[in-house]
């Protein structure tokens, strides 16, 4: 009815199958030292903006969103929105942050920064119509004459109003750095 296997045969497709699991395994860990390339590059651009080194920090964090878009592009994206919005930043741009908090949201729904970046979106457009608010109201009371003591009150409360959320952003900030650390430490 058939012949029985001889040893030999039992074990022929065992060799091709380590061959390309050996194969697979040495391809795999060739790319892991990339990415830690960029982490590695990341972690110095989140250093250099904890020492208000802003530019610096911006300029690597681009070059790694520019290398390695698809495996760090969240991060970068969002550690670049992090430094346009930050109140001490002499560069400081809500425009740009609000564009790439909102580009880790739409290019990265499966990113673990997407729910921290859709709250910055939140504080950004609050920020930005608090200032559209209070520009409104200089112009407008510039226009008034008697009425511009009243107008002021507003701009100061305002004015208060953007403070308290810069403040918000400022411990927000804080508080992403203590979770950057903490995921350091526990890797």
């Amino acid at each position: 009815m058939g012949r029985e296997r001889t040893r030999e045969g039992k074990y022929l497709l065992l060799y091709p199958a380590c061959c390309i699991a050996l194969l697979l395994g040495i391809w795999g860990c060739t790319h892991f030292p990339e990415n830690w390339k960029g982490e590695g590059r990341l972690a110095r651009a989140w250093t250099l903006f904890a020492k208000e080194k802003y530019g610096a920090s911006l300029r690597e964090t681009k070059e790694v969103l520019r290398i390695y878009p698809r495996t760090l592009g969240d991060l970068a994206l969002f550690q670049m929105g992090l430094i346009y919005a930050h109140p001490k930043n002499p560069d400081q741009d809500y425009q740009r942050s609000l564009k790439r908090f909102q580009k880790v949201i739409k290019d990265f729904p499966q990113s673990k920064f997407k729910n921290q970046a859709e709250v910055w979106v939140l504080f950004i457009r609050e920020i930005m119509d608090k200032e559209k608010e209070i520009g409104e109201l200089r112009q407008e009371g510039s226009h008034l004459g008697k009425a511009l003591g009243k107008e002021e009150q507003k701009v100061r409360k305002l004015e208060s109003q953007v403070e308290k959320l810069k403040d918000q952003l400022l411990r927000l900030k804080e508080i992403d750095l203590g979770i950057e650390e903490k995921r350091g430490q526990q890797e």
